[in-house]
């Protein structure tokens, strides 16, 4: 395939399929955001709506309080006693009168309440007030006591009613209400009722009320309707066939609080069996039906104190009208896409013909490089910048294959010599225990010695137990050299820091006098540690007499310590010497390496002193200090760190 078509086809497969995938990705993902955020939005929406219901009709509850405690309400009390033992009131007709002028009164200043009645202790009606007008009394009685309407004949409604508690404000179906409506119809909300006592806290009559449901329809009137929100409030009543389910407001039926009801009119008609039962099981929620296309938010209420009679409200919103804008925002990006990949595949032609004669020639270049090397060097090429670019890297190519083979070279001399130092690592453990032997004769011979020298010169005794002492020391040394080579862990004592960093001072104070190098004692820290003290000696010698040897004329080799914390301490050799140059600090601490003179060092030092410092659990660092030296920095565990493998 030649490289112009190739071009045009990749650049349409790269070009469709992700532009594709992520317009629908984007939207998919931005749409299921947008349903989150609607849902949170509705749900809070939704308690919203109940706490407004909750106010207004813990509202009307206070104001049907506040009147049955009322200085008019208690002037009645007297006509309703008398009534309740039978009698009439001498001043009955004036005080229903007043009663009557007060409660219109209240109607026209306290909105909601369409009608309240005065009911004496047997339901009949004295008083009754309804849209701020008091009805006259017309219907006779027994007692030829004129009534504001007919007797109440619902023995067992009047008996439930005189078994309230006084003052404690209920709900409930006051037959007498459903006769100021014709019809058959059901009547939106509960009458609440308060029942009236005497001075004894007897009931003696009743004070009901109905609210029209005006206010509660207002509430839900100017709610905002994001969305085309549609809201539905039914009545779930499980004692009462008629009225479970039945709609008390209802966008989709246009049914208001303030209407008769018809009992047919029922929310599980509107909804499928499945969200009906979910209503009646969850109790809240979100319900989705048809694939997403109707959304469903519900809740339960309880109005009614008193009652286990709710309110369910359903929120619903069209899942359509929600990816509405989405669908929009699909198909300008696909017409999007569409235009760009055509002008993408314009400009791919174009490219491919640009590129073509510059790859041509860079094909040609590689070829004469592999005839000739060096004739690649004598080249240039032109083209465009990346194929410039590809120029240059192809020549960065070929200088790092050679730089390449020189490494190569390198590193196989370096793995070669690393072979021969694990050798000569091997060589020199077993020379150690040969050096052991003549350490043994020496110390023999210098005990002959003094056995036979008797009461010599004291230089001669002196003599003799400085070359006892170097002996022991050599022989230390070899013991640590072995250790090391073996890894054998160090031998725990406990010892006094200070005494251990003058003993170990002792050890190398002829070198630094030999040297004429000083070496001064900072320390102020009086601890004993938990350490193998002939090893840690070994580790802290290796690094004067390194310090020593680094130094100048007069220079000041500083040993300090510091307590880092409670369980560490650092101890640090401080010199004045020319420091650890760039090349040999990835190399300070290989076995056998050394920048003294031949004859002058092993080498094995630094190695031997790492490996006993991570033998205690510490940590050993060369870093050049701001004098120019080194400053060698040993930090210890005060207390052994005990293994619990």
């Amino acid at each position: 395939m030649r490289l112009k078509s190739s071009i045009f086809l990749w650049v349409s497969l790269a070009t469709i399929i992700p532009l594709s995938a992520l317009i629908l990705g984007i939207t998919a993902y931005s749409e299921r955001i947008h349903r989150k955020d609607v849902d949170s939005d509705i749900q809070n929406g939704i308690a919203n709506i109940v706490s407004e219901l909750e106010f207004r009709m813990s509202y009307e509850r206070e104001v049907m309080i506040s009147l049955a405690t009322s200085p008019a309400m208690n002037q009645f009390f007297p006509v309703l006693k008398h009534a309740a033992e039978g009698d009439l009131h001498h001043n009955y007709f004036e005080e229903v009168e007043k009663l009557n002028e007060f409660l219109a009164g209240f109607q026209h200043s306290v909105p909601g309440l369409d009608t309240v009645r005065v009911l004496d202790i047997d339901g009949n009606t004295l008083v009754k007030v309804r849209f701020g007008k008091h009805l006259p009394a017309v219907f006779e009685s027994m007692e030829d006591v004129p009534f504001a309407e007919e007797e109440l004949v619902d023995g067992q409604f009047l008996n439930w009613m005189r078994q309230l508690e006084p003052l404690k404000l209920v709900y409930g179906q006051l037959p007498l209400s459903k006769r100021d409506y014709e019809g058959t119809g059901e009547l939106s909300l509960f009458n609440s009722i308060v029942p009236l006592s005497d001075d004894d806290n007897k009931v003696i009559g009743f004070l009901t009320a109905r609210a029209l449901g005006d206010q509660l329809d207002h509430i839900l009137k100017t709610l905002p309707r994001a969305h085309r929100l549609r809201i539905n409030i039914a009545e779930l009543n499980t004692d009462n066939s008629q009225r479970h389910g039945m709609l008390l407001y209802s966008d989709d039926k246009r049914i208001r609080f303030n209407q008769i009801h018809e009992p047919e009119l029922k929310l599980n008609k509107l909804v499928n069996d499945k969200f009906w039962q979910d209503i009646q099981n969850k109790r809240f929620g979100i319900f989705f039906q048809n694939s997403h296309s109707q959304r469903y938010y519900f809740q339960e209420f309880y109005p009614y104190p008193n009652q286990l009679i709710s309110w369910m409200l359903v929120l619903q919103i069209s899942g359509d009208d929600l990816a509405a804008p989405f669908q929009s925002i699909r198909l300008g990006l696909l017409i999007f896409a569409a235009a760009a990949l055509f002008i993408s595949l314009i400009l791919a032609n174009l490219g491919a013909i640009h590129i073509a004669e510059p790859i041509t020639q860079f094909s040609a270049m590689l070829k004469n490089y592999a005839d000739n090397k060096t004739k690649l060097k004598e080249q240039s090429f032109e083209g465009a910048e990346e194929i410039q670019q590809l120029d240059e890297s192809f020549h960065y190519l070929v200088e790092t294959l050679e730089t390449a083979e020189t490494e190569r070279d390198q590193a196989q001399n370096m793995m070669l010599q690393k072979a021969k130092l694990a050798s000569i690592g091997e060589m020199a453990a077993g020379i150690g225990h040969e050096i052991n032997n003549p350490l043994n004769n020496i110390l023999s011979f210098t005990k002959l010695i003094e056995r036979d020298a008797g009461d010599a010169d004291e230089n001669l005794k002196k003599d003799l137990e400085g070359l006892r002492n170097e002996a022991l020391r050599a022989g230390r040394i070899v013991k640590g050299i072995l250790n090391f080579a073996r890894q054998v862990p160090p031998e725990y004592i406990r010892f006094n820091l200070n005494e251990w960093l003058h003993d170990t001072l002792l050890l190398v104070e002829a070198e630094a006098h030999k040297n004429q190098v000083k070496i001064n004692l900072e320390t102020d820290t009086d601890i004993s540690i938990e350490g193998d003290r002939q090893q840690l000696q070994q580790v802290l010698v290796n690094l004067l007499m390194n310090a020593i040897h680094a130094s100048k004329r007069d220079h000041h080799v500083i040993v300090h310590t510091n307590k880092l914390d409670a369980e560490h301490i650092e101890i640090i050799v401080s010199d004045e010497g020319k420091g650890i140059s760039q090349e040999d600090r990835d190399k300070i601490f290989d076995p056998f390496f050394t920048t003294k003179s031949v004859g002058e060092g092993s080498g094995l030092g630094l190695s031997i002193s790492l490996g006993i410092v991570q033998y205690h659990s510490g940590q050993l660092k060369l870093i050049n200090n701001d004098k120019g030296g080194v400053d060698a920095i040993i930090i210890l565990p005060i207390n052994r760190l005990h293994d619990d493998n």
